[in-house]
C-alpha cells in the first residue's frame, strides 16, 4: 500500500500546483480530482512549458 499512498501524495501536489495556476479542469473538462495521475502530470506539463497561451484558455474554468 506505500505506492497507493505515494501516488495520491504526488496526485495531491499537482492539484495543489494546478490551482494555483488557476486550472480547474483538465483540458478534455474533466475534473482534477476524477483522473489518474499520468493525465494531472500531462496536465502540468501543458501549464508550466505554455503559460502565456493558458491563460485565456475556457479549460482553465
Amino acid at each position: 500500500m506505500e505506492l497507493f499512498k505515494k501516488i495520491e501524495e504526488r496526485k495531491a501536489l499537482l492539484i495543489d500546483k494546478l490551482l494555483a495556476k488557476g486550472v480547474y479542469k483538465t483540458k478534455d473538462e474533466r475534473h482534477l480530482y476524477d483522473v489518474p495521475l499520468r493525465v494531472l502530470e500531462d496536465e502540468y506539463k501543458l501549464v508550466v512549458n505554455k503559460p502565456d497561451q493558458h491563460s485565456s484558455s475556457s479549460w482553465m474554468t
